[in-house]
């Protein structure tokens, strides 16, 4: 299996590795992010070494064969175990590391005696893919090993241009490319599921909706074991959200969550366990102004095709997936918005000014009481500001598409600053467009990414 990607994390360890010091790394990301095929790609020639997958079994049975994985002997004590450990190799590896807190949070305070103790140069590494519990056991303050790492590290989804590379080489052209990316997004693990090539209608049945389907249960049962009991409260709100940006009136609305509960899943969603993110129209005085959306695509394209539809997929599996596929498009619209701040954040060269924040801008239009607006990209930096217009449809885009976005950028209180445009499309543009002298206009196809 060809490695992708990841060349800033491989640099980052070869100077762990090369450190005199001892060190503690945590590394944690979302299931199927990929760190445990990066810590043994980073470590595969080192002879000195120890990894172990933390399994949920009883403690007991876990203290056995994890002292047989690498001892004659059963250690009685965890705090022998892991000092034990420390001392006898160079590099600690433990994959799934929140399941000793499951296991017996006691276990944790063994660990940090145990690694407070360690005077060589040992260099501890653990993985944790339910972000919530590795928070809660390095960042909350009474936990024993608050304070005890000295990098505590996201790993995060392959940027779109390596994600589209990896595409390509599996044979897709880039509107193919662009409809898996918005499925699934930078997973390493779920883009693999793609190698074989397909039309995208089959890909969909074939990954999400057969019976022995890869990932029609994949996000449920992940997000239920990050969040537990309350589980069904986390899914109304997802449920909510999927497809488009929401005001917290509308998921009140949606959900059915009452109103004075509502922030703190909002809060945990956006904070702890990084699905959701918080929006607020950039340029605006209004605090309260806020939208939230889904920014996993893999949840999103779960939670506004899949979920919603369990029933019909158990039942009527041919049915659901023509209303899926018939709602996909309406569905990649909202995702090309996303690509496209993407895009721009990854290829700041082609607009000639690194943007120091990008968002979106919304808002009533000024002297028309009942009359609202939206631009779907605004980026900029101290003097600069790029307005952008995305269009996934067939219809090649037009003057008056163009028009409309320079009327709505003189509703935005932007200052002075040197004002630019790109519209993105995914079916051309018109000649009337085409033919326009601006270079204060950038013209974008999916060809172009």
């Amino acid at each position: 299996m060809k490695f992708y990607n990841r060349k800033k994390e491989l640099d980052f360890f070869e100077k762990i590795k090369n450190s005199k010091d001892k060190k503690f790394i945590v590394l944690y990301g979302r299931r199927r992010i990929g760190k445990t095929t990066l810590i043994k790609k980073a470590f595969k020639n080192e002879y000195n070494s120890f990894y172990y997958f933390i399994e949920v079994k009883k403690e007991e049975t876990l203290l056995k064969e994890l002292s047989l994985a690498f001892s004659k002997s059963i250690y009685m004590r965890w705090y022998d175990l892991f000092t034990e450990l420390f001392e006898k190799y160079d590099y600690v590896i433990f994959d799934e590391f929140q399941n000793f807190y499951k296991i017996n949070p006691e276990i944790l305070y063994a660990f940090q005696h145990a690694w407070d103790d360690t005077e060589n140069n040992i260099k501890l590494i653990v993985l944790g893919s339910y972000v919530g519990m590795i928070k809660k056991i390095f960042m909350e303050e009474k936990m024993p090993l608050f304070g005890r790492s000295d990098y505590f590290l996201k790993i995060k989804d392959f940027s779109l241009k390596d994600s589209l590379i990896m595409l390509k080489d599996f044979g897709y052209d880039i509107i193919e490319s662009l409809e898996i990316y918005g499925m699934v997004g930078g997973i390493p693990k779920y883009l693999w599921l793609f190698k074989e090539k397909k039309d995208i209608k089959s890909l969909i049945y074939d990954i999400f909706i057969d019976d022995f389907s890869p990932l029609r249960e994949e996000a449920k049962n992940i997000l239920i074991s990050e969040f537990g009991s309350e589980h069904k409260s986390y899914f109304s709100i997802l449920e909510a959200l999927a497809g488009g940006m929401k005001t917290t009136s509308e998921i009140k609305d949606i959900s059915k969550i009452p109103q004075t509960s509502l922030p703190k899943y909002l809060n945990e969603l956006s904070d702890i366990y990084e699905i959701i993110s918080r929006e607020k129209s950039l340029f605006s005085k209004k605090n309260k102004d806020i939208r939230y959306s889904i920014k996993d695509k893999f949840y999103n394209f779960f939670f506004y095709h899949i979920y919603r539809n369990y029933s019909l997929i158990e039942f009527f599996p041919e049915k659901a997936i023509e209303k899926i596929y018939n709602e996909f498009n309406t569905y990649m619209g909202f995702q090309f918005e996303e690509i496209c701040k993407t895009f721009i954040q990854e290829n700041p060269q082609l607009f000639d000014f690194i943007p120091e924040n990008i968002g979106k801008v919304w808002g009533r239009v000024p002297y028309k009481k009942n009359e609202s607006y939206d631009i779907d990209i605004v980026a900029y930096d101290e003097n600069n500001i790029l307005f952008g217009e995305c269009k996934w449809n067939n219809k090649k885009v037009d003057l008056s598409i163009y028009d409309k976005l320079k009327l709505r950028s003189e509703f935005v209180n932007y200052g002075n600053k040197n004002k630019k445009f790109v519209i993105f499309s995914k079916s051309g543009f018109a000649e009337d467009l085409l033919s326009l002298k601006d270079k204060n206009l950038f013209l974008l196809t999916p060809e172009n990414f």
